[in-house]
């Protein structure tokens, strides 16, 4: 069949790219999704909920062990039920939208990426995005994080459709929108945004304008000098600094079609909301934004802080093996940008990412999901590097290349031995033993150096590649390593690791102690919270908060099953009532000791 010239070369670019990410999003994100049990504490929670409306037929009031659940908007829940309507509750199921999405993203990213910069840097950095370690998580897990990346990503996708006009056209005329984007466009970007409140709250507007007001705000009002990045230090500062005054300010504002924002997302997202808030009577958005925005901002829940650098090793290991290059990627973003247009795509790249991240390194609460909108810009931004290695012939550039291939082969090499080490009981404990990791688990650990021999294979193949001058290979063999690493990590080590998790087997064992003791109560657990026992159980069960309500439940139905931890036994076995002993035991996840099941034979 002949082709023109122009289909042809449509094919093998574009499509031929496309292709290439859908082949590797349907390995890394798609290949046995369902074989791991849910996770605690995320994935137990939301396909608890799910499960849960599913089972009502409810698509509006989300609730965990019966309980009205505020964490969350219900964009997750809705893709989690259509998906069980499609092919019933189980693991696949619950994730499948989460892959879905994070194949979206991917797209979405690599259309960004040609559109501000040209297609090879989309290309890399979605490959980027694809074979990273914490996308990779997201995207394989029943959690609203995927979702929220998806929809930002959507929303900067209408923006920069406009900002960056195709054939190079410098998109600023001088006149008040001084990047030209179209009514219709604004429109499309919130609605975007207002899925993303839809997702997970008033973040997923928060902080899209923010980025995209800062970027109004420098470019619109700021010499041609500011589009550089980083420009001439103490000048581009105070540049800046004027930029800030108050009538900027507004006019970037007004520029932004504020009214249209507030019109887009209320009309998107309100009415959920509003129907919440008359089905409780107020009380899901006292909890919804009270405790699980307002609170988790100013100080820290469920013990999840960390120091003001917290979100650069999150970027570090969650893209990781990719920033391998960081340093060298970092030092190549920073430098000078004298063309127009591709200033303006730095300027976008790098708001995003200072926004996302400094925000949330400010925040009490600290998760590494937290910045996951940030991890496309991060991938433009090693795209970008990476796009270089086949051009870049400077006796810099390629001595920095070297340094990187062979700092991946160290560090392959170091991840096979940690491991290793970390088990070995040369000196009376090992360190896995002083962390109280139960033994099954510790064979699992040592099996993590696995996920060496990518990196050494990759890092020895790097430097051959560098050698022989065959630098056009050196992208594609970055990514076989990261896609190996996933492989690896998704269907060896999550396997072997999901063998040893202990709530769901008590969960699942449930009906075997009831029929063994004749109980037909509920279920009482004590010091051992896990959500996906709810799920795995299928009914709801009691978590007592201390020894007395355990006794008080057991007092209203005396036939109730007991879980509680072996250690925590001796303080409330004298006041237990008659009749109650030790029907199984089970070792705990992830540390080391048992967790008990007591049953009442008198009650039969």
């Amino acid at each position: 069949m002949h082709m023109n010239p122009s289909s042809e070369q449509r094919f093998d670019s574009g499509y031929w790219q496309s292709g290439v990410l859908i082949a590797v999003a349907a390995v890394v994100f798609f290949l046995q999704l369902g074989n791991s049990r849910f996770w605690d504490q995320d994935e137990g929670y939301y396909a608890t909920v799910a499960s849960e409306m599913y089972r009502r037929g409810d698509w509006i009031v989300p609730t965990f062990n019966e309980e009205l659940f505020a964490h969350k908007p219900p964009m997750m829940y809705w893709g989690m039920l259509t998906s069980f309507s499609l092919f019933g509750v189980s693991e696949f199921a619950a994730r499948l939208p989460s892959a879905c999405f994070g194949l979206g993203s991917a797209l979405l990213l690599a259309w960004l990426g040609r559109r501000m910069f040209d297609r090879t840097i989309g290309f890399y950095a979605a490959l980027v995005l694809l074979s990273s370690f914490m996308f990779s998580v997201v995207s394989r897990s029943a959690t609203a994080d995927a979702h929220l990346t998806f929809f930002v990503l959507l929303a900067f996708c209408f923006w920069v459709r406009d900002a960056f006009p195709l054939h190079g056209d410098n998109p600023g005329n001088g006149t008040a929108n001084a990047w030209n984007i179209r009514w219709s466009s604004w429109i499309a970007a919130y609605a975007a945004m207002g899925l993303a409140v839809l997702t997970k709250g008033p973040i997923g507007v928060a902080f899209p304008v923010t980025i995209l007001g800062f970027v109004h705000l420098l470019d619109r009002n700021s010499p041609s000098r500011l589009l550089a990045v980083p420009g001439q230090g103490r000048e581009w500062i105070l540049g800046v600094l004027r930029t800030l005054h108050p009538v900027h300010v507004v006019k970037t504002i007004w520029s932004m079609r504020p009214i249209t924002a507030v019109v887009m997302v209320a009309g998107i997202a309100g009415p959920w909301f509003f129907a919440m808030q008359w089905i409780t009577g107020g009380e899901f958005l006292m909890e919804f934004l009270g405790v699980h925005h307002f609170t988790r901002f100013s100080q820290p829940m469920d013990n999840h802080s960390g120091p003001i650098f917290y979100y650069l090793l999150v970027a570090l290991i969650g893209l990781y093996p990719w920033t391998a290059f960081a340093l060298p990627t970092c030092l190549q973003w920073l430098r000078r940008v004298d063309d127009p247009r591709a200033a303006r795509a730095h300027l976008l790249v790098t708001a995003w990412v200072l926004v996302y991240l400094s925000i949330f390194s400010i925040a009490s609460t600290k998760l590494p999901n937290y910045i996951m909108p940030a991890f496309p810009a991060l991938s433009l931004i090693l795209g970008h590097y990476v796009q270089s290695w086949a051009t870049d012939t400077t006796h810099s550039g390629l001595r920095w290349q070297w340094i990187g291939w062979s700092c991946m082969f160290g560090i392959g090499c170091l991840l096979i031995v940690i491991p290793s080490l970390m088990a070995w009981d040369g000196l009376g404990a090992s360190v896995l033993d002083r962390w109280q990791i139960d033994d099954a688990m510790q064979r699992t650990v040592q099996w993590l150096g696995l996920l060496g021999l990518p990196l050494v294979v990759g890092g020895c193949l790097g430097c051959a590649l560098l050698k022989q001058q065959h630098r056009q290979w050196l992208g594609p063999c970055m990514g076989a390593v990261g896609i190996c690493m996933m492989l690896l990590f998704w269907q060896t080590i999550v396997p072997m690791a999901d063998r040893h998790q202990t709530p769901q087997d008590i969960a699942t064992s449930l009906p075997e102690m009831d029929h063994e003791v004749g109980s037909d109560g509920p279920i009482a657990v004590l010091g051992y919270f896990r959500p996906s026992m709810v799920y795995y159980a299928g009914r709801p069960i009691h978590f007592c908060k201390n020894n007395e309500e355990l006794l008080e439940q057991l007092s209203a139905a005396p036939n109730s099953l007991v879980v509680v931890k072996q250690g925590s036994l001796e303080a409330i076995e004298a006041d237990l009532p008659e009749g109650y002993r030790i029907v199984r035991a089970f070792p705990e996840f992830p540390k080391k000791g048992t967790v008990v099941v007591l049953g009442n034979t008198l009650a039969r």
